[in-house]
This record gives structure tokens, sequence and C-alpha cells, in this order.
């Protein structure tokens, strides 16, 4: 039986996980991470569902994997899995700078959007020049990502809470490794087209938040998701910036644009402050590596997905399968995207 190891245990490392195993039941799987939710990157998402700084990656994949997690998160929703889940089914606002939107934000955004009235704009977006009113998807990772974990070890999954210097140390120990370690493979590679995008959000209690608010003007990417727990206010998008540690200036910034989009939030009761680091990348790398003469061990590459992995992850887990399915067949065996 071949033995498998996928690295990395955020959304894009937990969904590869499992959709391997639910196209080889039997197969002996390890996930091997430093860090496990609730401490992943992932975890602290705003995670609408959004496809948002993904690079150059070629657009007929981006919406091949949208459209693949769309129609995953939408059974989920509406599934008696929900509760354990956090999938929401909400509603909101886009607005921005430009000039009145054409570009699709979701699957079925043409079934679901408006564009806003000009009352509607001055009331809550006076700085915006055009906005949309549309559904969407909404993804709690902190109990999303349980969710899928209780489901990998449930299928006989197995996990290794340990740091990975290079993947020389596993190629002895497994026949195929998915490389799923995000903004990790930066070091585990030396992959130079990956740098983080720092963002900053607060987590705060307002249970009378029932629509999203998203306004992208200028530099300025600000978001207000009613999430199932809390409600999450954004943004920071800082290229370059390595920082994970909070900074009071960036975070009085981020509350005050919120603030005046919706100025009741100056009643609510902070949760929580979160930096995160987005793996960015010059596009998405879902590609096998091509066979190396000193090793018998392959590796899939699934990294890099910059602000879209919730958007993407299901998609992205499929393709996967399907680079492995090509290996376990031995056919394509350089096939790359």
């Amino acid at each position: 039986m071949k033995k498998i190891c996928v690295v990395g245990a955020g959304i894009i490392g937990l969904s590869s996980a499992i959709r391997i195993q639910d196209r080889y039941p039997k197969i002996d799987i390890t996930i091997i991470a430093d860090k496990f939710s609730p401490n992943t990157t992932s975890d602290g998402a705003g995670a609408l569902f959004e496809v948002f700084a993904v690079g150059d990656t070629p657009l007929e994949l981006v919406q091949k994997w949208a459209k693949e997690t769309w129609d995953h998160l939408k059974n989920v929703a509406f599934s008696v899995e929900a509760d354990s889940a956090r999938v929401q089914h909400v509603s909101g606002y886009w607005v921005t700078g430009d000039p009145p939107m054409t570009s699709e934000t979701s699957p079925d955004e043409e079934n679901t959007s408006r564009r806003l009235t000009s009352e509607e704009m001055q009331l809550l977006f006076p700085r915006a020049k055009s906005g949309k009113f549309f559904t969407s998807y909404l993804v709690d990772c902190t109990s999303y990502l349980p969710w899928l974990m209780k489901q990998y070890m449930n299928k006989g999954g197995k996990i290794i809470n340990k740091t990975i210097q290079s993947l020389d140390e596993l190629y002895p120990l497994y026949d195929i490794i998915i490389n799923c370690s995000g903004l990790h493979s930066h070091q585990l590679l030396g992959d130079k087209e990956l740098f983080p995008a720092r963002g900053e959000t607060i987590r705060v209690h307002a249970p009378w938040i029932k629509h999203f608010y998203v306004q992208d003007i200028g530099d300025e990417f600000t978001y207000i998701f009613p999430g199932s727990k809390n409600v999450v206010l954004g943004a920071t998008f800082q290229k370059g910036n390595w920082n994970t540690k909070p900074n009071h200036e960036d975070r009085a910034a981020l509350f005050e644009r919120c603030c005046q989009i919706h100025p009741s939030l100056k009643m609510a009761t902070v949760d929580y402050n979160w930096v995160g680091l987005r793996p960015c990348r010059s596009r998405v790398r879902l590609e096998m590596e091509p066979r190396s003469a000193h090793t018998k061990c392959r590796v899939i590459h699934n990294y890099g997905h910059g602000g879209a992995g919730i958007a993407l992850h299901w998609g992205c887990a499929q393709t996967v399968v399907d680079l492995l399915q090509d290996l376990m067949n031995n056919t394509s065996i350089n096939s790359k995207l």
C-alpha cells in the first residue's frame, strides 16, 4: 500500500487529505504540521467566499476550482452538518471606488446580485462610486477546520505534530508527499515567488450585524463579516510584511474604517485581535514535481493561494486527487497545472 504524507494542516492540507481518503478509502495517510487548528493561518481568515490575490493564475483554473468549492459549501450549508461545520448562507453589500461593477464574486452571482440604489450608496457608502448586493457563503474556520479534522480522523487518518525543515526528511518514509505548507514553502523549498501579505483583523461581539459589508476603495479594503461566533472586522493587506504581532495603529485605523460603514460597531465588545500572513505567489502552485534522480518519492504541490484559500480549497483538493490518480495509474507522470 502506498504511504502518503500531507504537509500542512490548514484548509488546503485538510481538504486535500480528505478528498484523497474519499478516493482511496484504505490509503495509509498522515498529516504532518507544526500548527493545527486553532493556530493555523486559515483559522483567522475572514472567510467570505472570495477569489482574492491569486496573481496570474489562469482564469479557467480559478473558475473551475471556485465552482467546485462553491458547490461543496452549498451542500454543507444546506445539510445537517451546517451547525458543526459553521458554513453560512449570507447576503450583503460590496462597493468599490470604481465605475459600476461587472465582475462576478461568486459562481451564482448572476442569479443573486442587484446593483445598489443611489439611496443605499449615500446612506451606507458615501465614498464609493458603485456597488452591489448579493448572496454568498461565509465559513467560520475555527469550526470548519475541526469539522474537517474529525472526518479525517474518523476515516483512519494519522497526524504528527512536527516542524519540517526539508522534504528530504520525508523522502525515505513516504511514497508520495502532498505539499500544502502554504507560506512555509518559502523556507521549505526556497520558493522565492512566495511572499506574505500581512492581514490584521478584529473579532467583536455585535450580534445585531446580519449582513456582510465590503468596501474596496483605492488601497483600502475594509470588511465586516457576521460570523457564527462573532463579527470579523478587517483587514490589512501588507505585501512583504512578515510581522505576526498586532499593530496598534493598524488596528485603530481598521476599526475606524469599519465604524464609518456601520457606526453601531462603536458599541461592540472586542473578542480578540488576530494577525495572519496570506501565502501569496505569482500564481497558485498546483502541480506534480518531475521525478527526481535521488529519490523514488513523488511530490505534488498545492500552495500559494493568496487570499483565496477558502474559495478554492475543495476544487484544488480535487485536482490533487486527479494528479494522484494519474500517478497511481502510472500515466501523465509529469502533469502540471
